[in-house]
Order: C-alpha cells, then sequence, then structure tokens
C-alpha cells in the first residue's frame, strides 16, 4: 500500500494566485483516541510553564514535537487574520495554534481506555498535492480535506512537487513540475507510540472538522471503577446507585469549585454493578428495574462465560466493578459517588442516604467523608455522534504485547501475595487464648470510643462472651484461617482496609473504629458561603 507508483513529471502553468496558500505544511484536524495508566502521572492537564510538571499531556506534547507533527503558527493554514497577527509577532505557542481541545481531565493517579484529544496535525501529503486528473494523465485541483484518506491504510494518487524541484530564491518558476505518486496519511499511532513511553499508548485517529471540539463535541463520558467483592452487599449499591440516576444537584458529591462552577446539575444515563456472577443494571429510562438486570445478565452471561457455562460462587476476592455513564462530570464527582457506595456495600449506610446527600435544599452542605482511592478509577470511554475512529493491526498488536506484558506483571505480584495469604492461613498456628484476648481487647475500645461518642455508659453485656464461648475450639490451638474466620463472626471486622481507601486513610483505621452515620457528621461550608468568602477575598 506504501508503495509509489511514479510517471513522467508533468507541468502545469503557476497561476501566480494571490490567494494561492503559502505554508510549508498541510495540516489535518484530527481525534486521537489513546490509553494510559496513570499511576506515576500528576494528572492528565499539563501545567504549562511548570518544568517539575509530570503529566500525560506533557508526554503526549514531547511526543508530537519530537516526531514533528506539531507545527509552527507560520506553517499552520488554519489561523483567523487576528491569529497570524498574533503569530508573526512571535505570541503564539504551537499548542494554542494547534486549536488543541481535550474530551476528559481526569487527575492524579487516574487511568483511561478511551480518552480523546483533537488538534491540528502535519499531514504525509504535501500542502500543494493535486489531483489525479479523471483522464489520470493530468494534475488537476489542489487537494481538499474531503479527498484526502480517513485514515492511515487508504491510499490516495495524487501530482506531488518532487523534493528536489528546487526553486531559486527570488525569482518566480514559469511553470511547477509535478510527479504521480501513490501515497499514505502519516500512521500517526504507530509513530507517537515509537516515542511515547509505555505507559501511554495511541489506539486510533481519525479526521474531524474543523468545529470539533474533544470536550464539547462528547455526548457521553464512561467511567469504571474497580475493586474486590470482600464483604460488600452489590445489591444495596446498586439500589443506591439507581437513585443517582437522571438529573440531579451533586454538589454533596463531588469537591466544589465554585470559581469556575455555578451549576452542580449532572444528568447520570446509566449505570452497572458487575461481579464475574451477575449485573445490576440501573438507568434514568423508564424500563423497569428486573427487566433491566435481566436483559444485562443474559448479555453478560453471553459474553463473558458462554451460554451454559458454569458460573463460581461468589467470593471475597472477586474482582467487580462499577460503570457510570454520564453527559458531564464534576470534579471528584465519580471518587465521591463511589465513597458513598461502599458505605451502603458495607452496611454501613442505607441506600436512602443518596436522596439526602441529593436534597440540597434540606441538606445544603456536604457532610465530612473520605474519597475513594483514585487507583481504581478508568476513564473507559468518549462517546461521539459520529466519530469513526481508524486503526490498524499492526499499532493494535503492538499495544496488545505492551498491555499484555503489564498485565503479567501485576497478575504474577497479585498471585504471590494470593499464595503467601494461604499459606499462612493453612500453615500457621495461633493460640485460642490469644484470640480470645484479642477479641476482648477490640471490644473494649470499641465500647470507649462509642461512650466518648455519645457521652453515655456503654455497659458489656456479654455479647462477645457468649459468641467466643460458641466458637471455642476442642484444642489449645488452631490455624490462622479458623482464627480470622471466629474473628470477622464475633466482631464482624476483616483483615483488610475498607474498599477504596488510600494508603493515607488506611492509617487513620483500626479494627475499633466506629462508623458516624454520614448525617450525622460535620458540614462543611455552603455553596453560597463559599462564594461569599471569595468575594470578601478579592475586596480585601
Amino acid at each position: 500500500q506504501s508503495a509509489q507508483r511514479q510517471q513522467e513529471p508533468k507541468k502545469v502553468k503557476d497561476t501566480g494566485r494571490a490567494d494561492q496558500p503559502t505554508e510549508k505544511h498541510r495540516t489535518r484536524h484530527i481525534a486521537l483516541q489513546f490509553s494510559y495508566d496513570g499511576t506515576d502521572y500528576l494528572g492528565f492537564a499539563q501545567n504549562v510553564g511548570k518544568e517539575c510538571d509530570n503529566s500525560v499531556e506533557r508526554e503526549l506534547f514531547a511526543a508530537l514535537e519530537k516526531t514533528r507533527l506539531l507545527v509552527s503558527p507560520e506553517e499552520h493554514g488554519m489561523l483567523t487574520e487576528s491569529e497570524v497577527e498574533e503569530a508573526e509577532n512571535g505570541q503564539m505557542p504551537k499548542r494554542t495554534a494547534s486549536k488543541y481541545s481535550r474530551c476528559g481531565r481526569t487527575d492524579k493517579g487516574v487511568h483511561a481506555n478511551g480518552q480523546v484529544v483533537a488538534l491540528y496535525l502535519k499531514s504525509a501529503f504535501p500542502l500543494l498535492a493535486r489531483n489525479a486528473g479523471s483522464d489520470n494523465d493530468e494534475p488537476g485541483d489542489v487537494l481538499g480535506e474531503e479527498s484526502l484518506p480517513k485514515n492511515s491504510l487508504d491510499c490516495l494518487e495524487c501530482f506531488v512537487q518532487p523534493r528536489n524541484n528546487n526553486k531559486k530564491k527570488g525569482k518566480a518558476a514559469a511553470s511547477t513540475t509535478y510527479q504521480r505518486k501513490t501515497m499514505n496519511e502519516y500512521d500517526y499511532c504507530k509513530t507517537l507510540n515509537n516515542v511515547l513511553p509505555p505507559s501511554i499508548r495511541i489506539l486510533g485517529w481519525c479526521p474531524v472538522s474543523s468545529e470539533f471540539s474533544a470536550r464539547f463535541s462528547c455526548s457521553r463520558r464512561t467511567y469504571r471503577y474497580f475493586f474486590p467483592r470482600r464483604n460488600l452487599n452489590l445489591k444495596r449499591m446498586a439500589d443506591g446507585l439507581e437513585y443517582m440516576m437522571g438529573r440531579n444537584d451533586f454538589r454533596n458529591l463531588c469537591k466544589m469549585n465554585c470559581e469556575q462552577v455555578s451549576n452542580f446539575e449532572r444528568v447520570l444515563v446509566e449505570g452497572k454493578v458487575v461481579s464475574p456472577q451477575r449485573v445490576y443494571s440501573v438507568s434514568s429510562t423508564p424500563k423497569s428495574r428486573e427487566e433491566k438486570d435481566a436483559e444485562s445478565n443474559r448479555r453478560y452471561l453471553e459474553d463473558v462465560h458462554g451460554i451454559g457455562a458454569s458460573i463460581y460462587p461468589p467470593s471475597a476476592r472477586d474482582m467487580c466493578h462499577i460503570e457510570i455513564v454520564g453527559q458531564a462530570f464534576l470534579w471528584h464527582q465519580i471518587r465521591c459517588i463511589m465513597s458513598i457506595l461502599f458505605h451502603i456495600g458495607r452496611g454501613q449506610e442505607k441506600s436512602d442516604v443518596v436522596k439526602e446527600l441529593l436534597d440540597v435544599k434540606t441538606n445544603p452542605a456536604k457532610p465530612s467523608y473520605d474519597l475513594a482511592s483514585e487507583a481504581a478509577l478508568v476513564l473507559q470511554d468518549c462517546t461521539f455522534g459520529q466519530l469513526q475512529l481508524g486503526r490498524t493491526v499492526r499499532n493494535l498488536w503492538d499495544v496488545q504485547k505492551t498491555l499484555e506484558q503489564r498485565w503479567e506483571k501485576h497478575a504474577i505480584a497479585s498471585e504471590r501475595a494470593k499464595n503467601a495469604l494461604d499459606s499462612m492461613k493453612d500453615e500457621t498456628e495461633v493460640r485460642w487464648a490469644d484470640v480470645v484476648d484479642f477479641v476482648e481487647q477490640i471490644d473494649k475500645e470499641r465500647r470507649r470510643k462509642i461512650q466518648k461518642r455519645s457521652k453515655h455508659l456503654v455497659h458489656d453485656d456479654g455479647e462477645v462472651k457468649r459468641a467466643l464461648a460458641a466458637n471455642c475450639t476442642p484444642t489449645s490451638t488452631l490455624t490462622w484461617g479458623a482464627a480470622v474466620e471466629i474473628i470477622q463472626n464475633v466482631l464482624g471486622v476483616f483483615p483488610y482496609p475498607p474498599n477504596g481507601s488510600s494508603e493515607s486513610q488506611q492509617k487513620g483505621l483500626t479494627e475499633s473504629s466506629v462508623h458516624v452515620p454520614l448525617m450525622d457528621r460535620a458540614k462543611g461550608t455552603t455553596y453560597e458561603e463559599k462564594v461569599q468568602s471569595i468575594l470578601e477575598s478579592s475586596v480585601k
């Protein structure tokens, strides 16, 4: 496909028209889709001008510069008169000239599988390339955007000027020499992946109109949050998620940026709570919950397990995820939503606490609670109406090899940890007296904390001792696995951190920690109070 068929050079008279483009390179407005592992990055958006910035965008633009796909303003043919004047004065950066736009702005440590950006990049087709005329002998008109290939695979026969067709400086040529050529557009994906770090992979590209904006042309954004099942009740989590569907004011389920946002209403279109055994589906459409669940589970079982395949029983180590689809999202909205759903799944809150949080007239201030960790959050997809991304087998093959290598590294680490856990569970023994002492200490500390909060004396009614007696073993020792099971049954605590908690949050949590109901917690400042504070600060 990249073979080039050449014929005798053709000569075309130079019209000498003043409106003929003079830029050195043809540029095309294209959309790029890519994935990235955000673990080592401070976020997607670049802090322009900061040398210590470690963002995905910085790596992207460094790759565009290195591959010379990003043209200077002087070489850009799509600027307005005022922009041309600004460029001539040396006041326009390349990024501004490229008309760059991004779909999603992920935070530190957040990942993406379907991020999309749009910008003007250099084309493989010269600016003055001409159509191969209908008779295939004479050059036609200058190629327009509508004639160019929509991907890197399709070829186009055209007439281009030979590279050695040098003109004497300062003199107008009487004629211009053209030669026939079969060309492909640049393989933007492979070119960029050759210089980008392995944590960032370009998946596909396609040309877009000059009016296209990766941010404002996006109709839906899909996020996924991954977590182990542990002791979570997924049905309750789905019930809580269902209350959020449709248009709601999410000021109590986000981090308010009052300087830039005044409207906290957002629309959630649909959501899913997915485990290896089943799917709970919710949406803003009137279809009944039972119909949604049945339809989702039928598709899920066919796609994942195959029709008639056996399904393993639920396990605390099952990997699950929640998928949320919406038009647009607020700052930290998904992580706030997940934090509340985890409380519901653990049985610490009822699902209708979501209704109270969304009732901003009754509860205008956000109660204090931690954000869910960023490590499990993925921008899964960005949906556009007519975007048809072009992909190549060669590039996707190389991307899969990179992702398989990443998966294998983490899968081996996971299996090593699981092996250590299983070995300790089956091969280690502890004394029964030590188990009893451990349980009684935690129970005592828990009652002390409850008493301190309620300011009422909390007596030991002997429930824990009776539970221990019911689980007493006939021998003085027992396996660690049996000890853990008894501790879980008696105290309701588990030897792992709460779902969604970060390492810094885990430091403040102990087995004796007492959950304070969300709506009883201290409240932050309201939106109106924040705005008033900003106005007073500006006056000072």
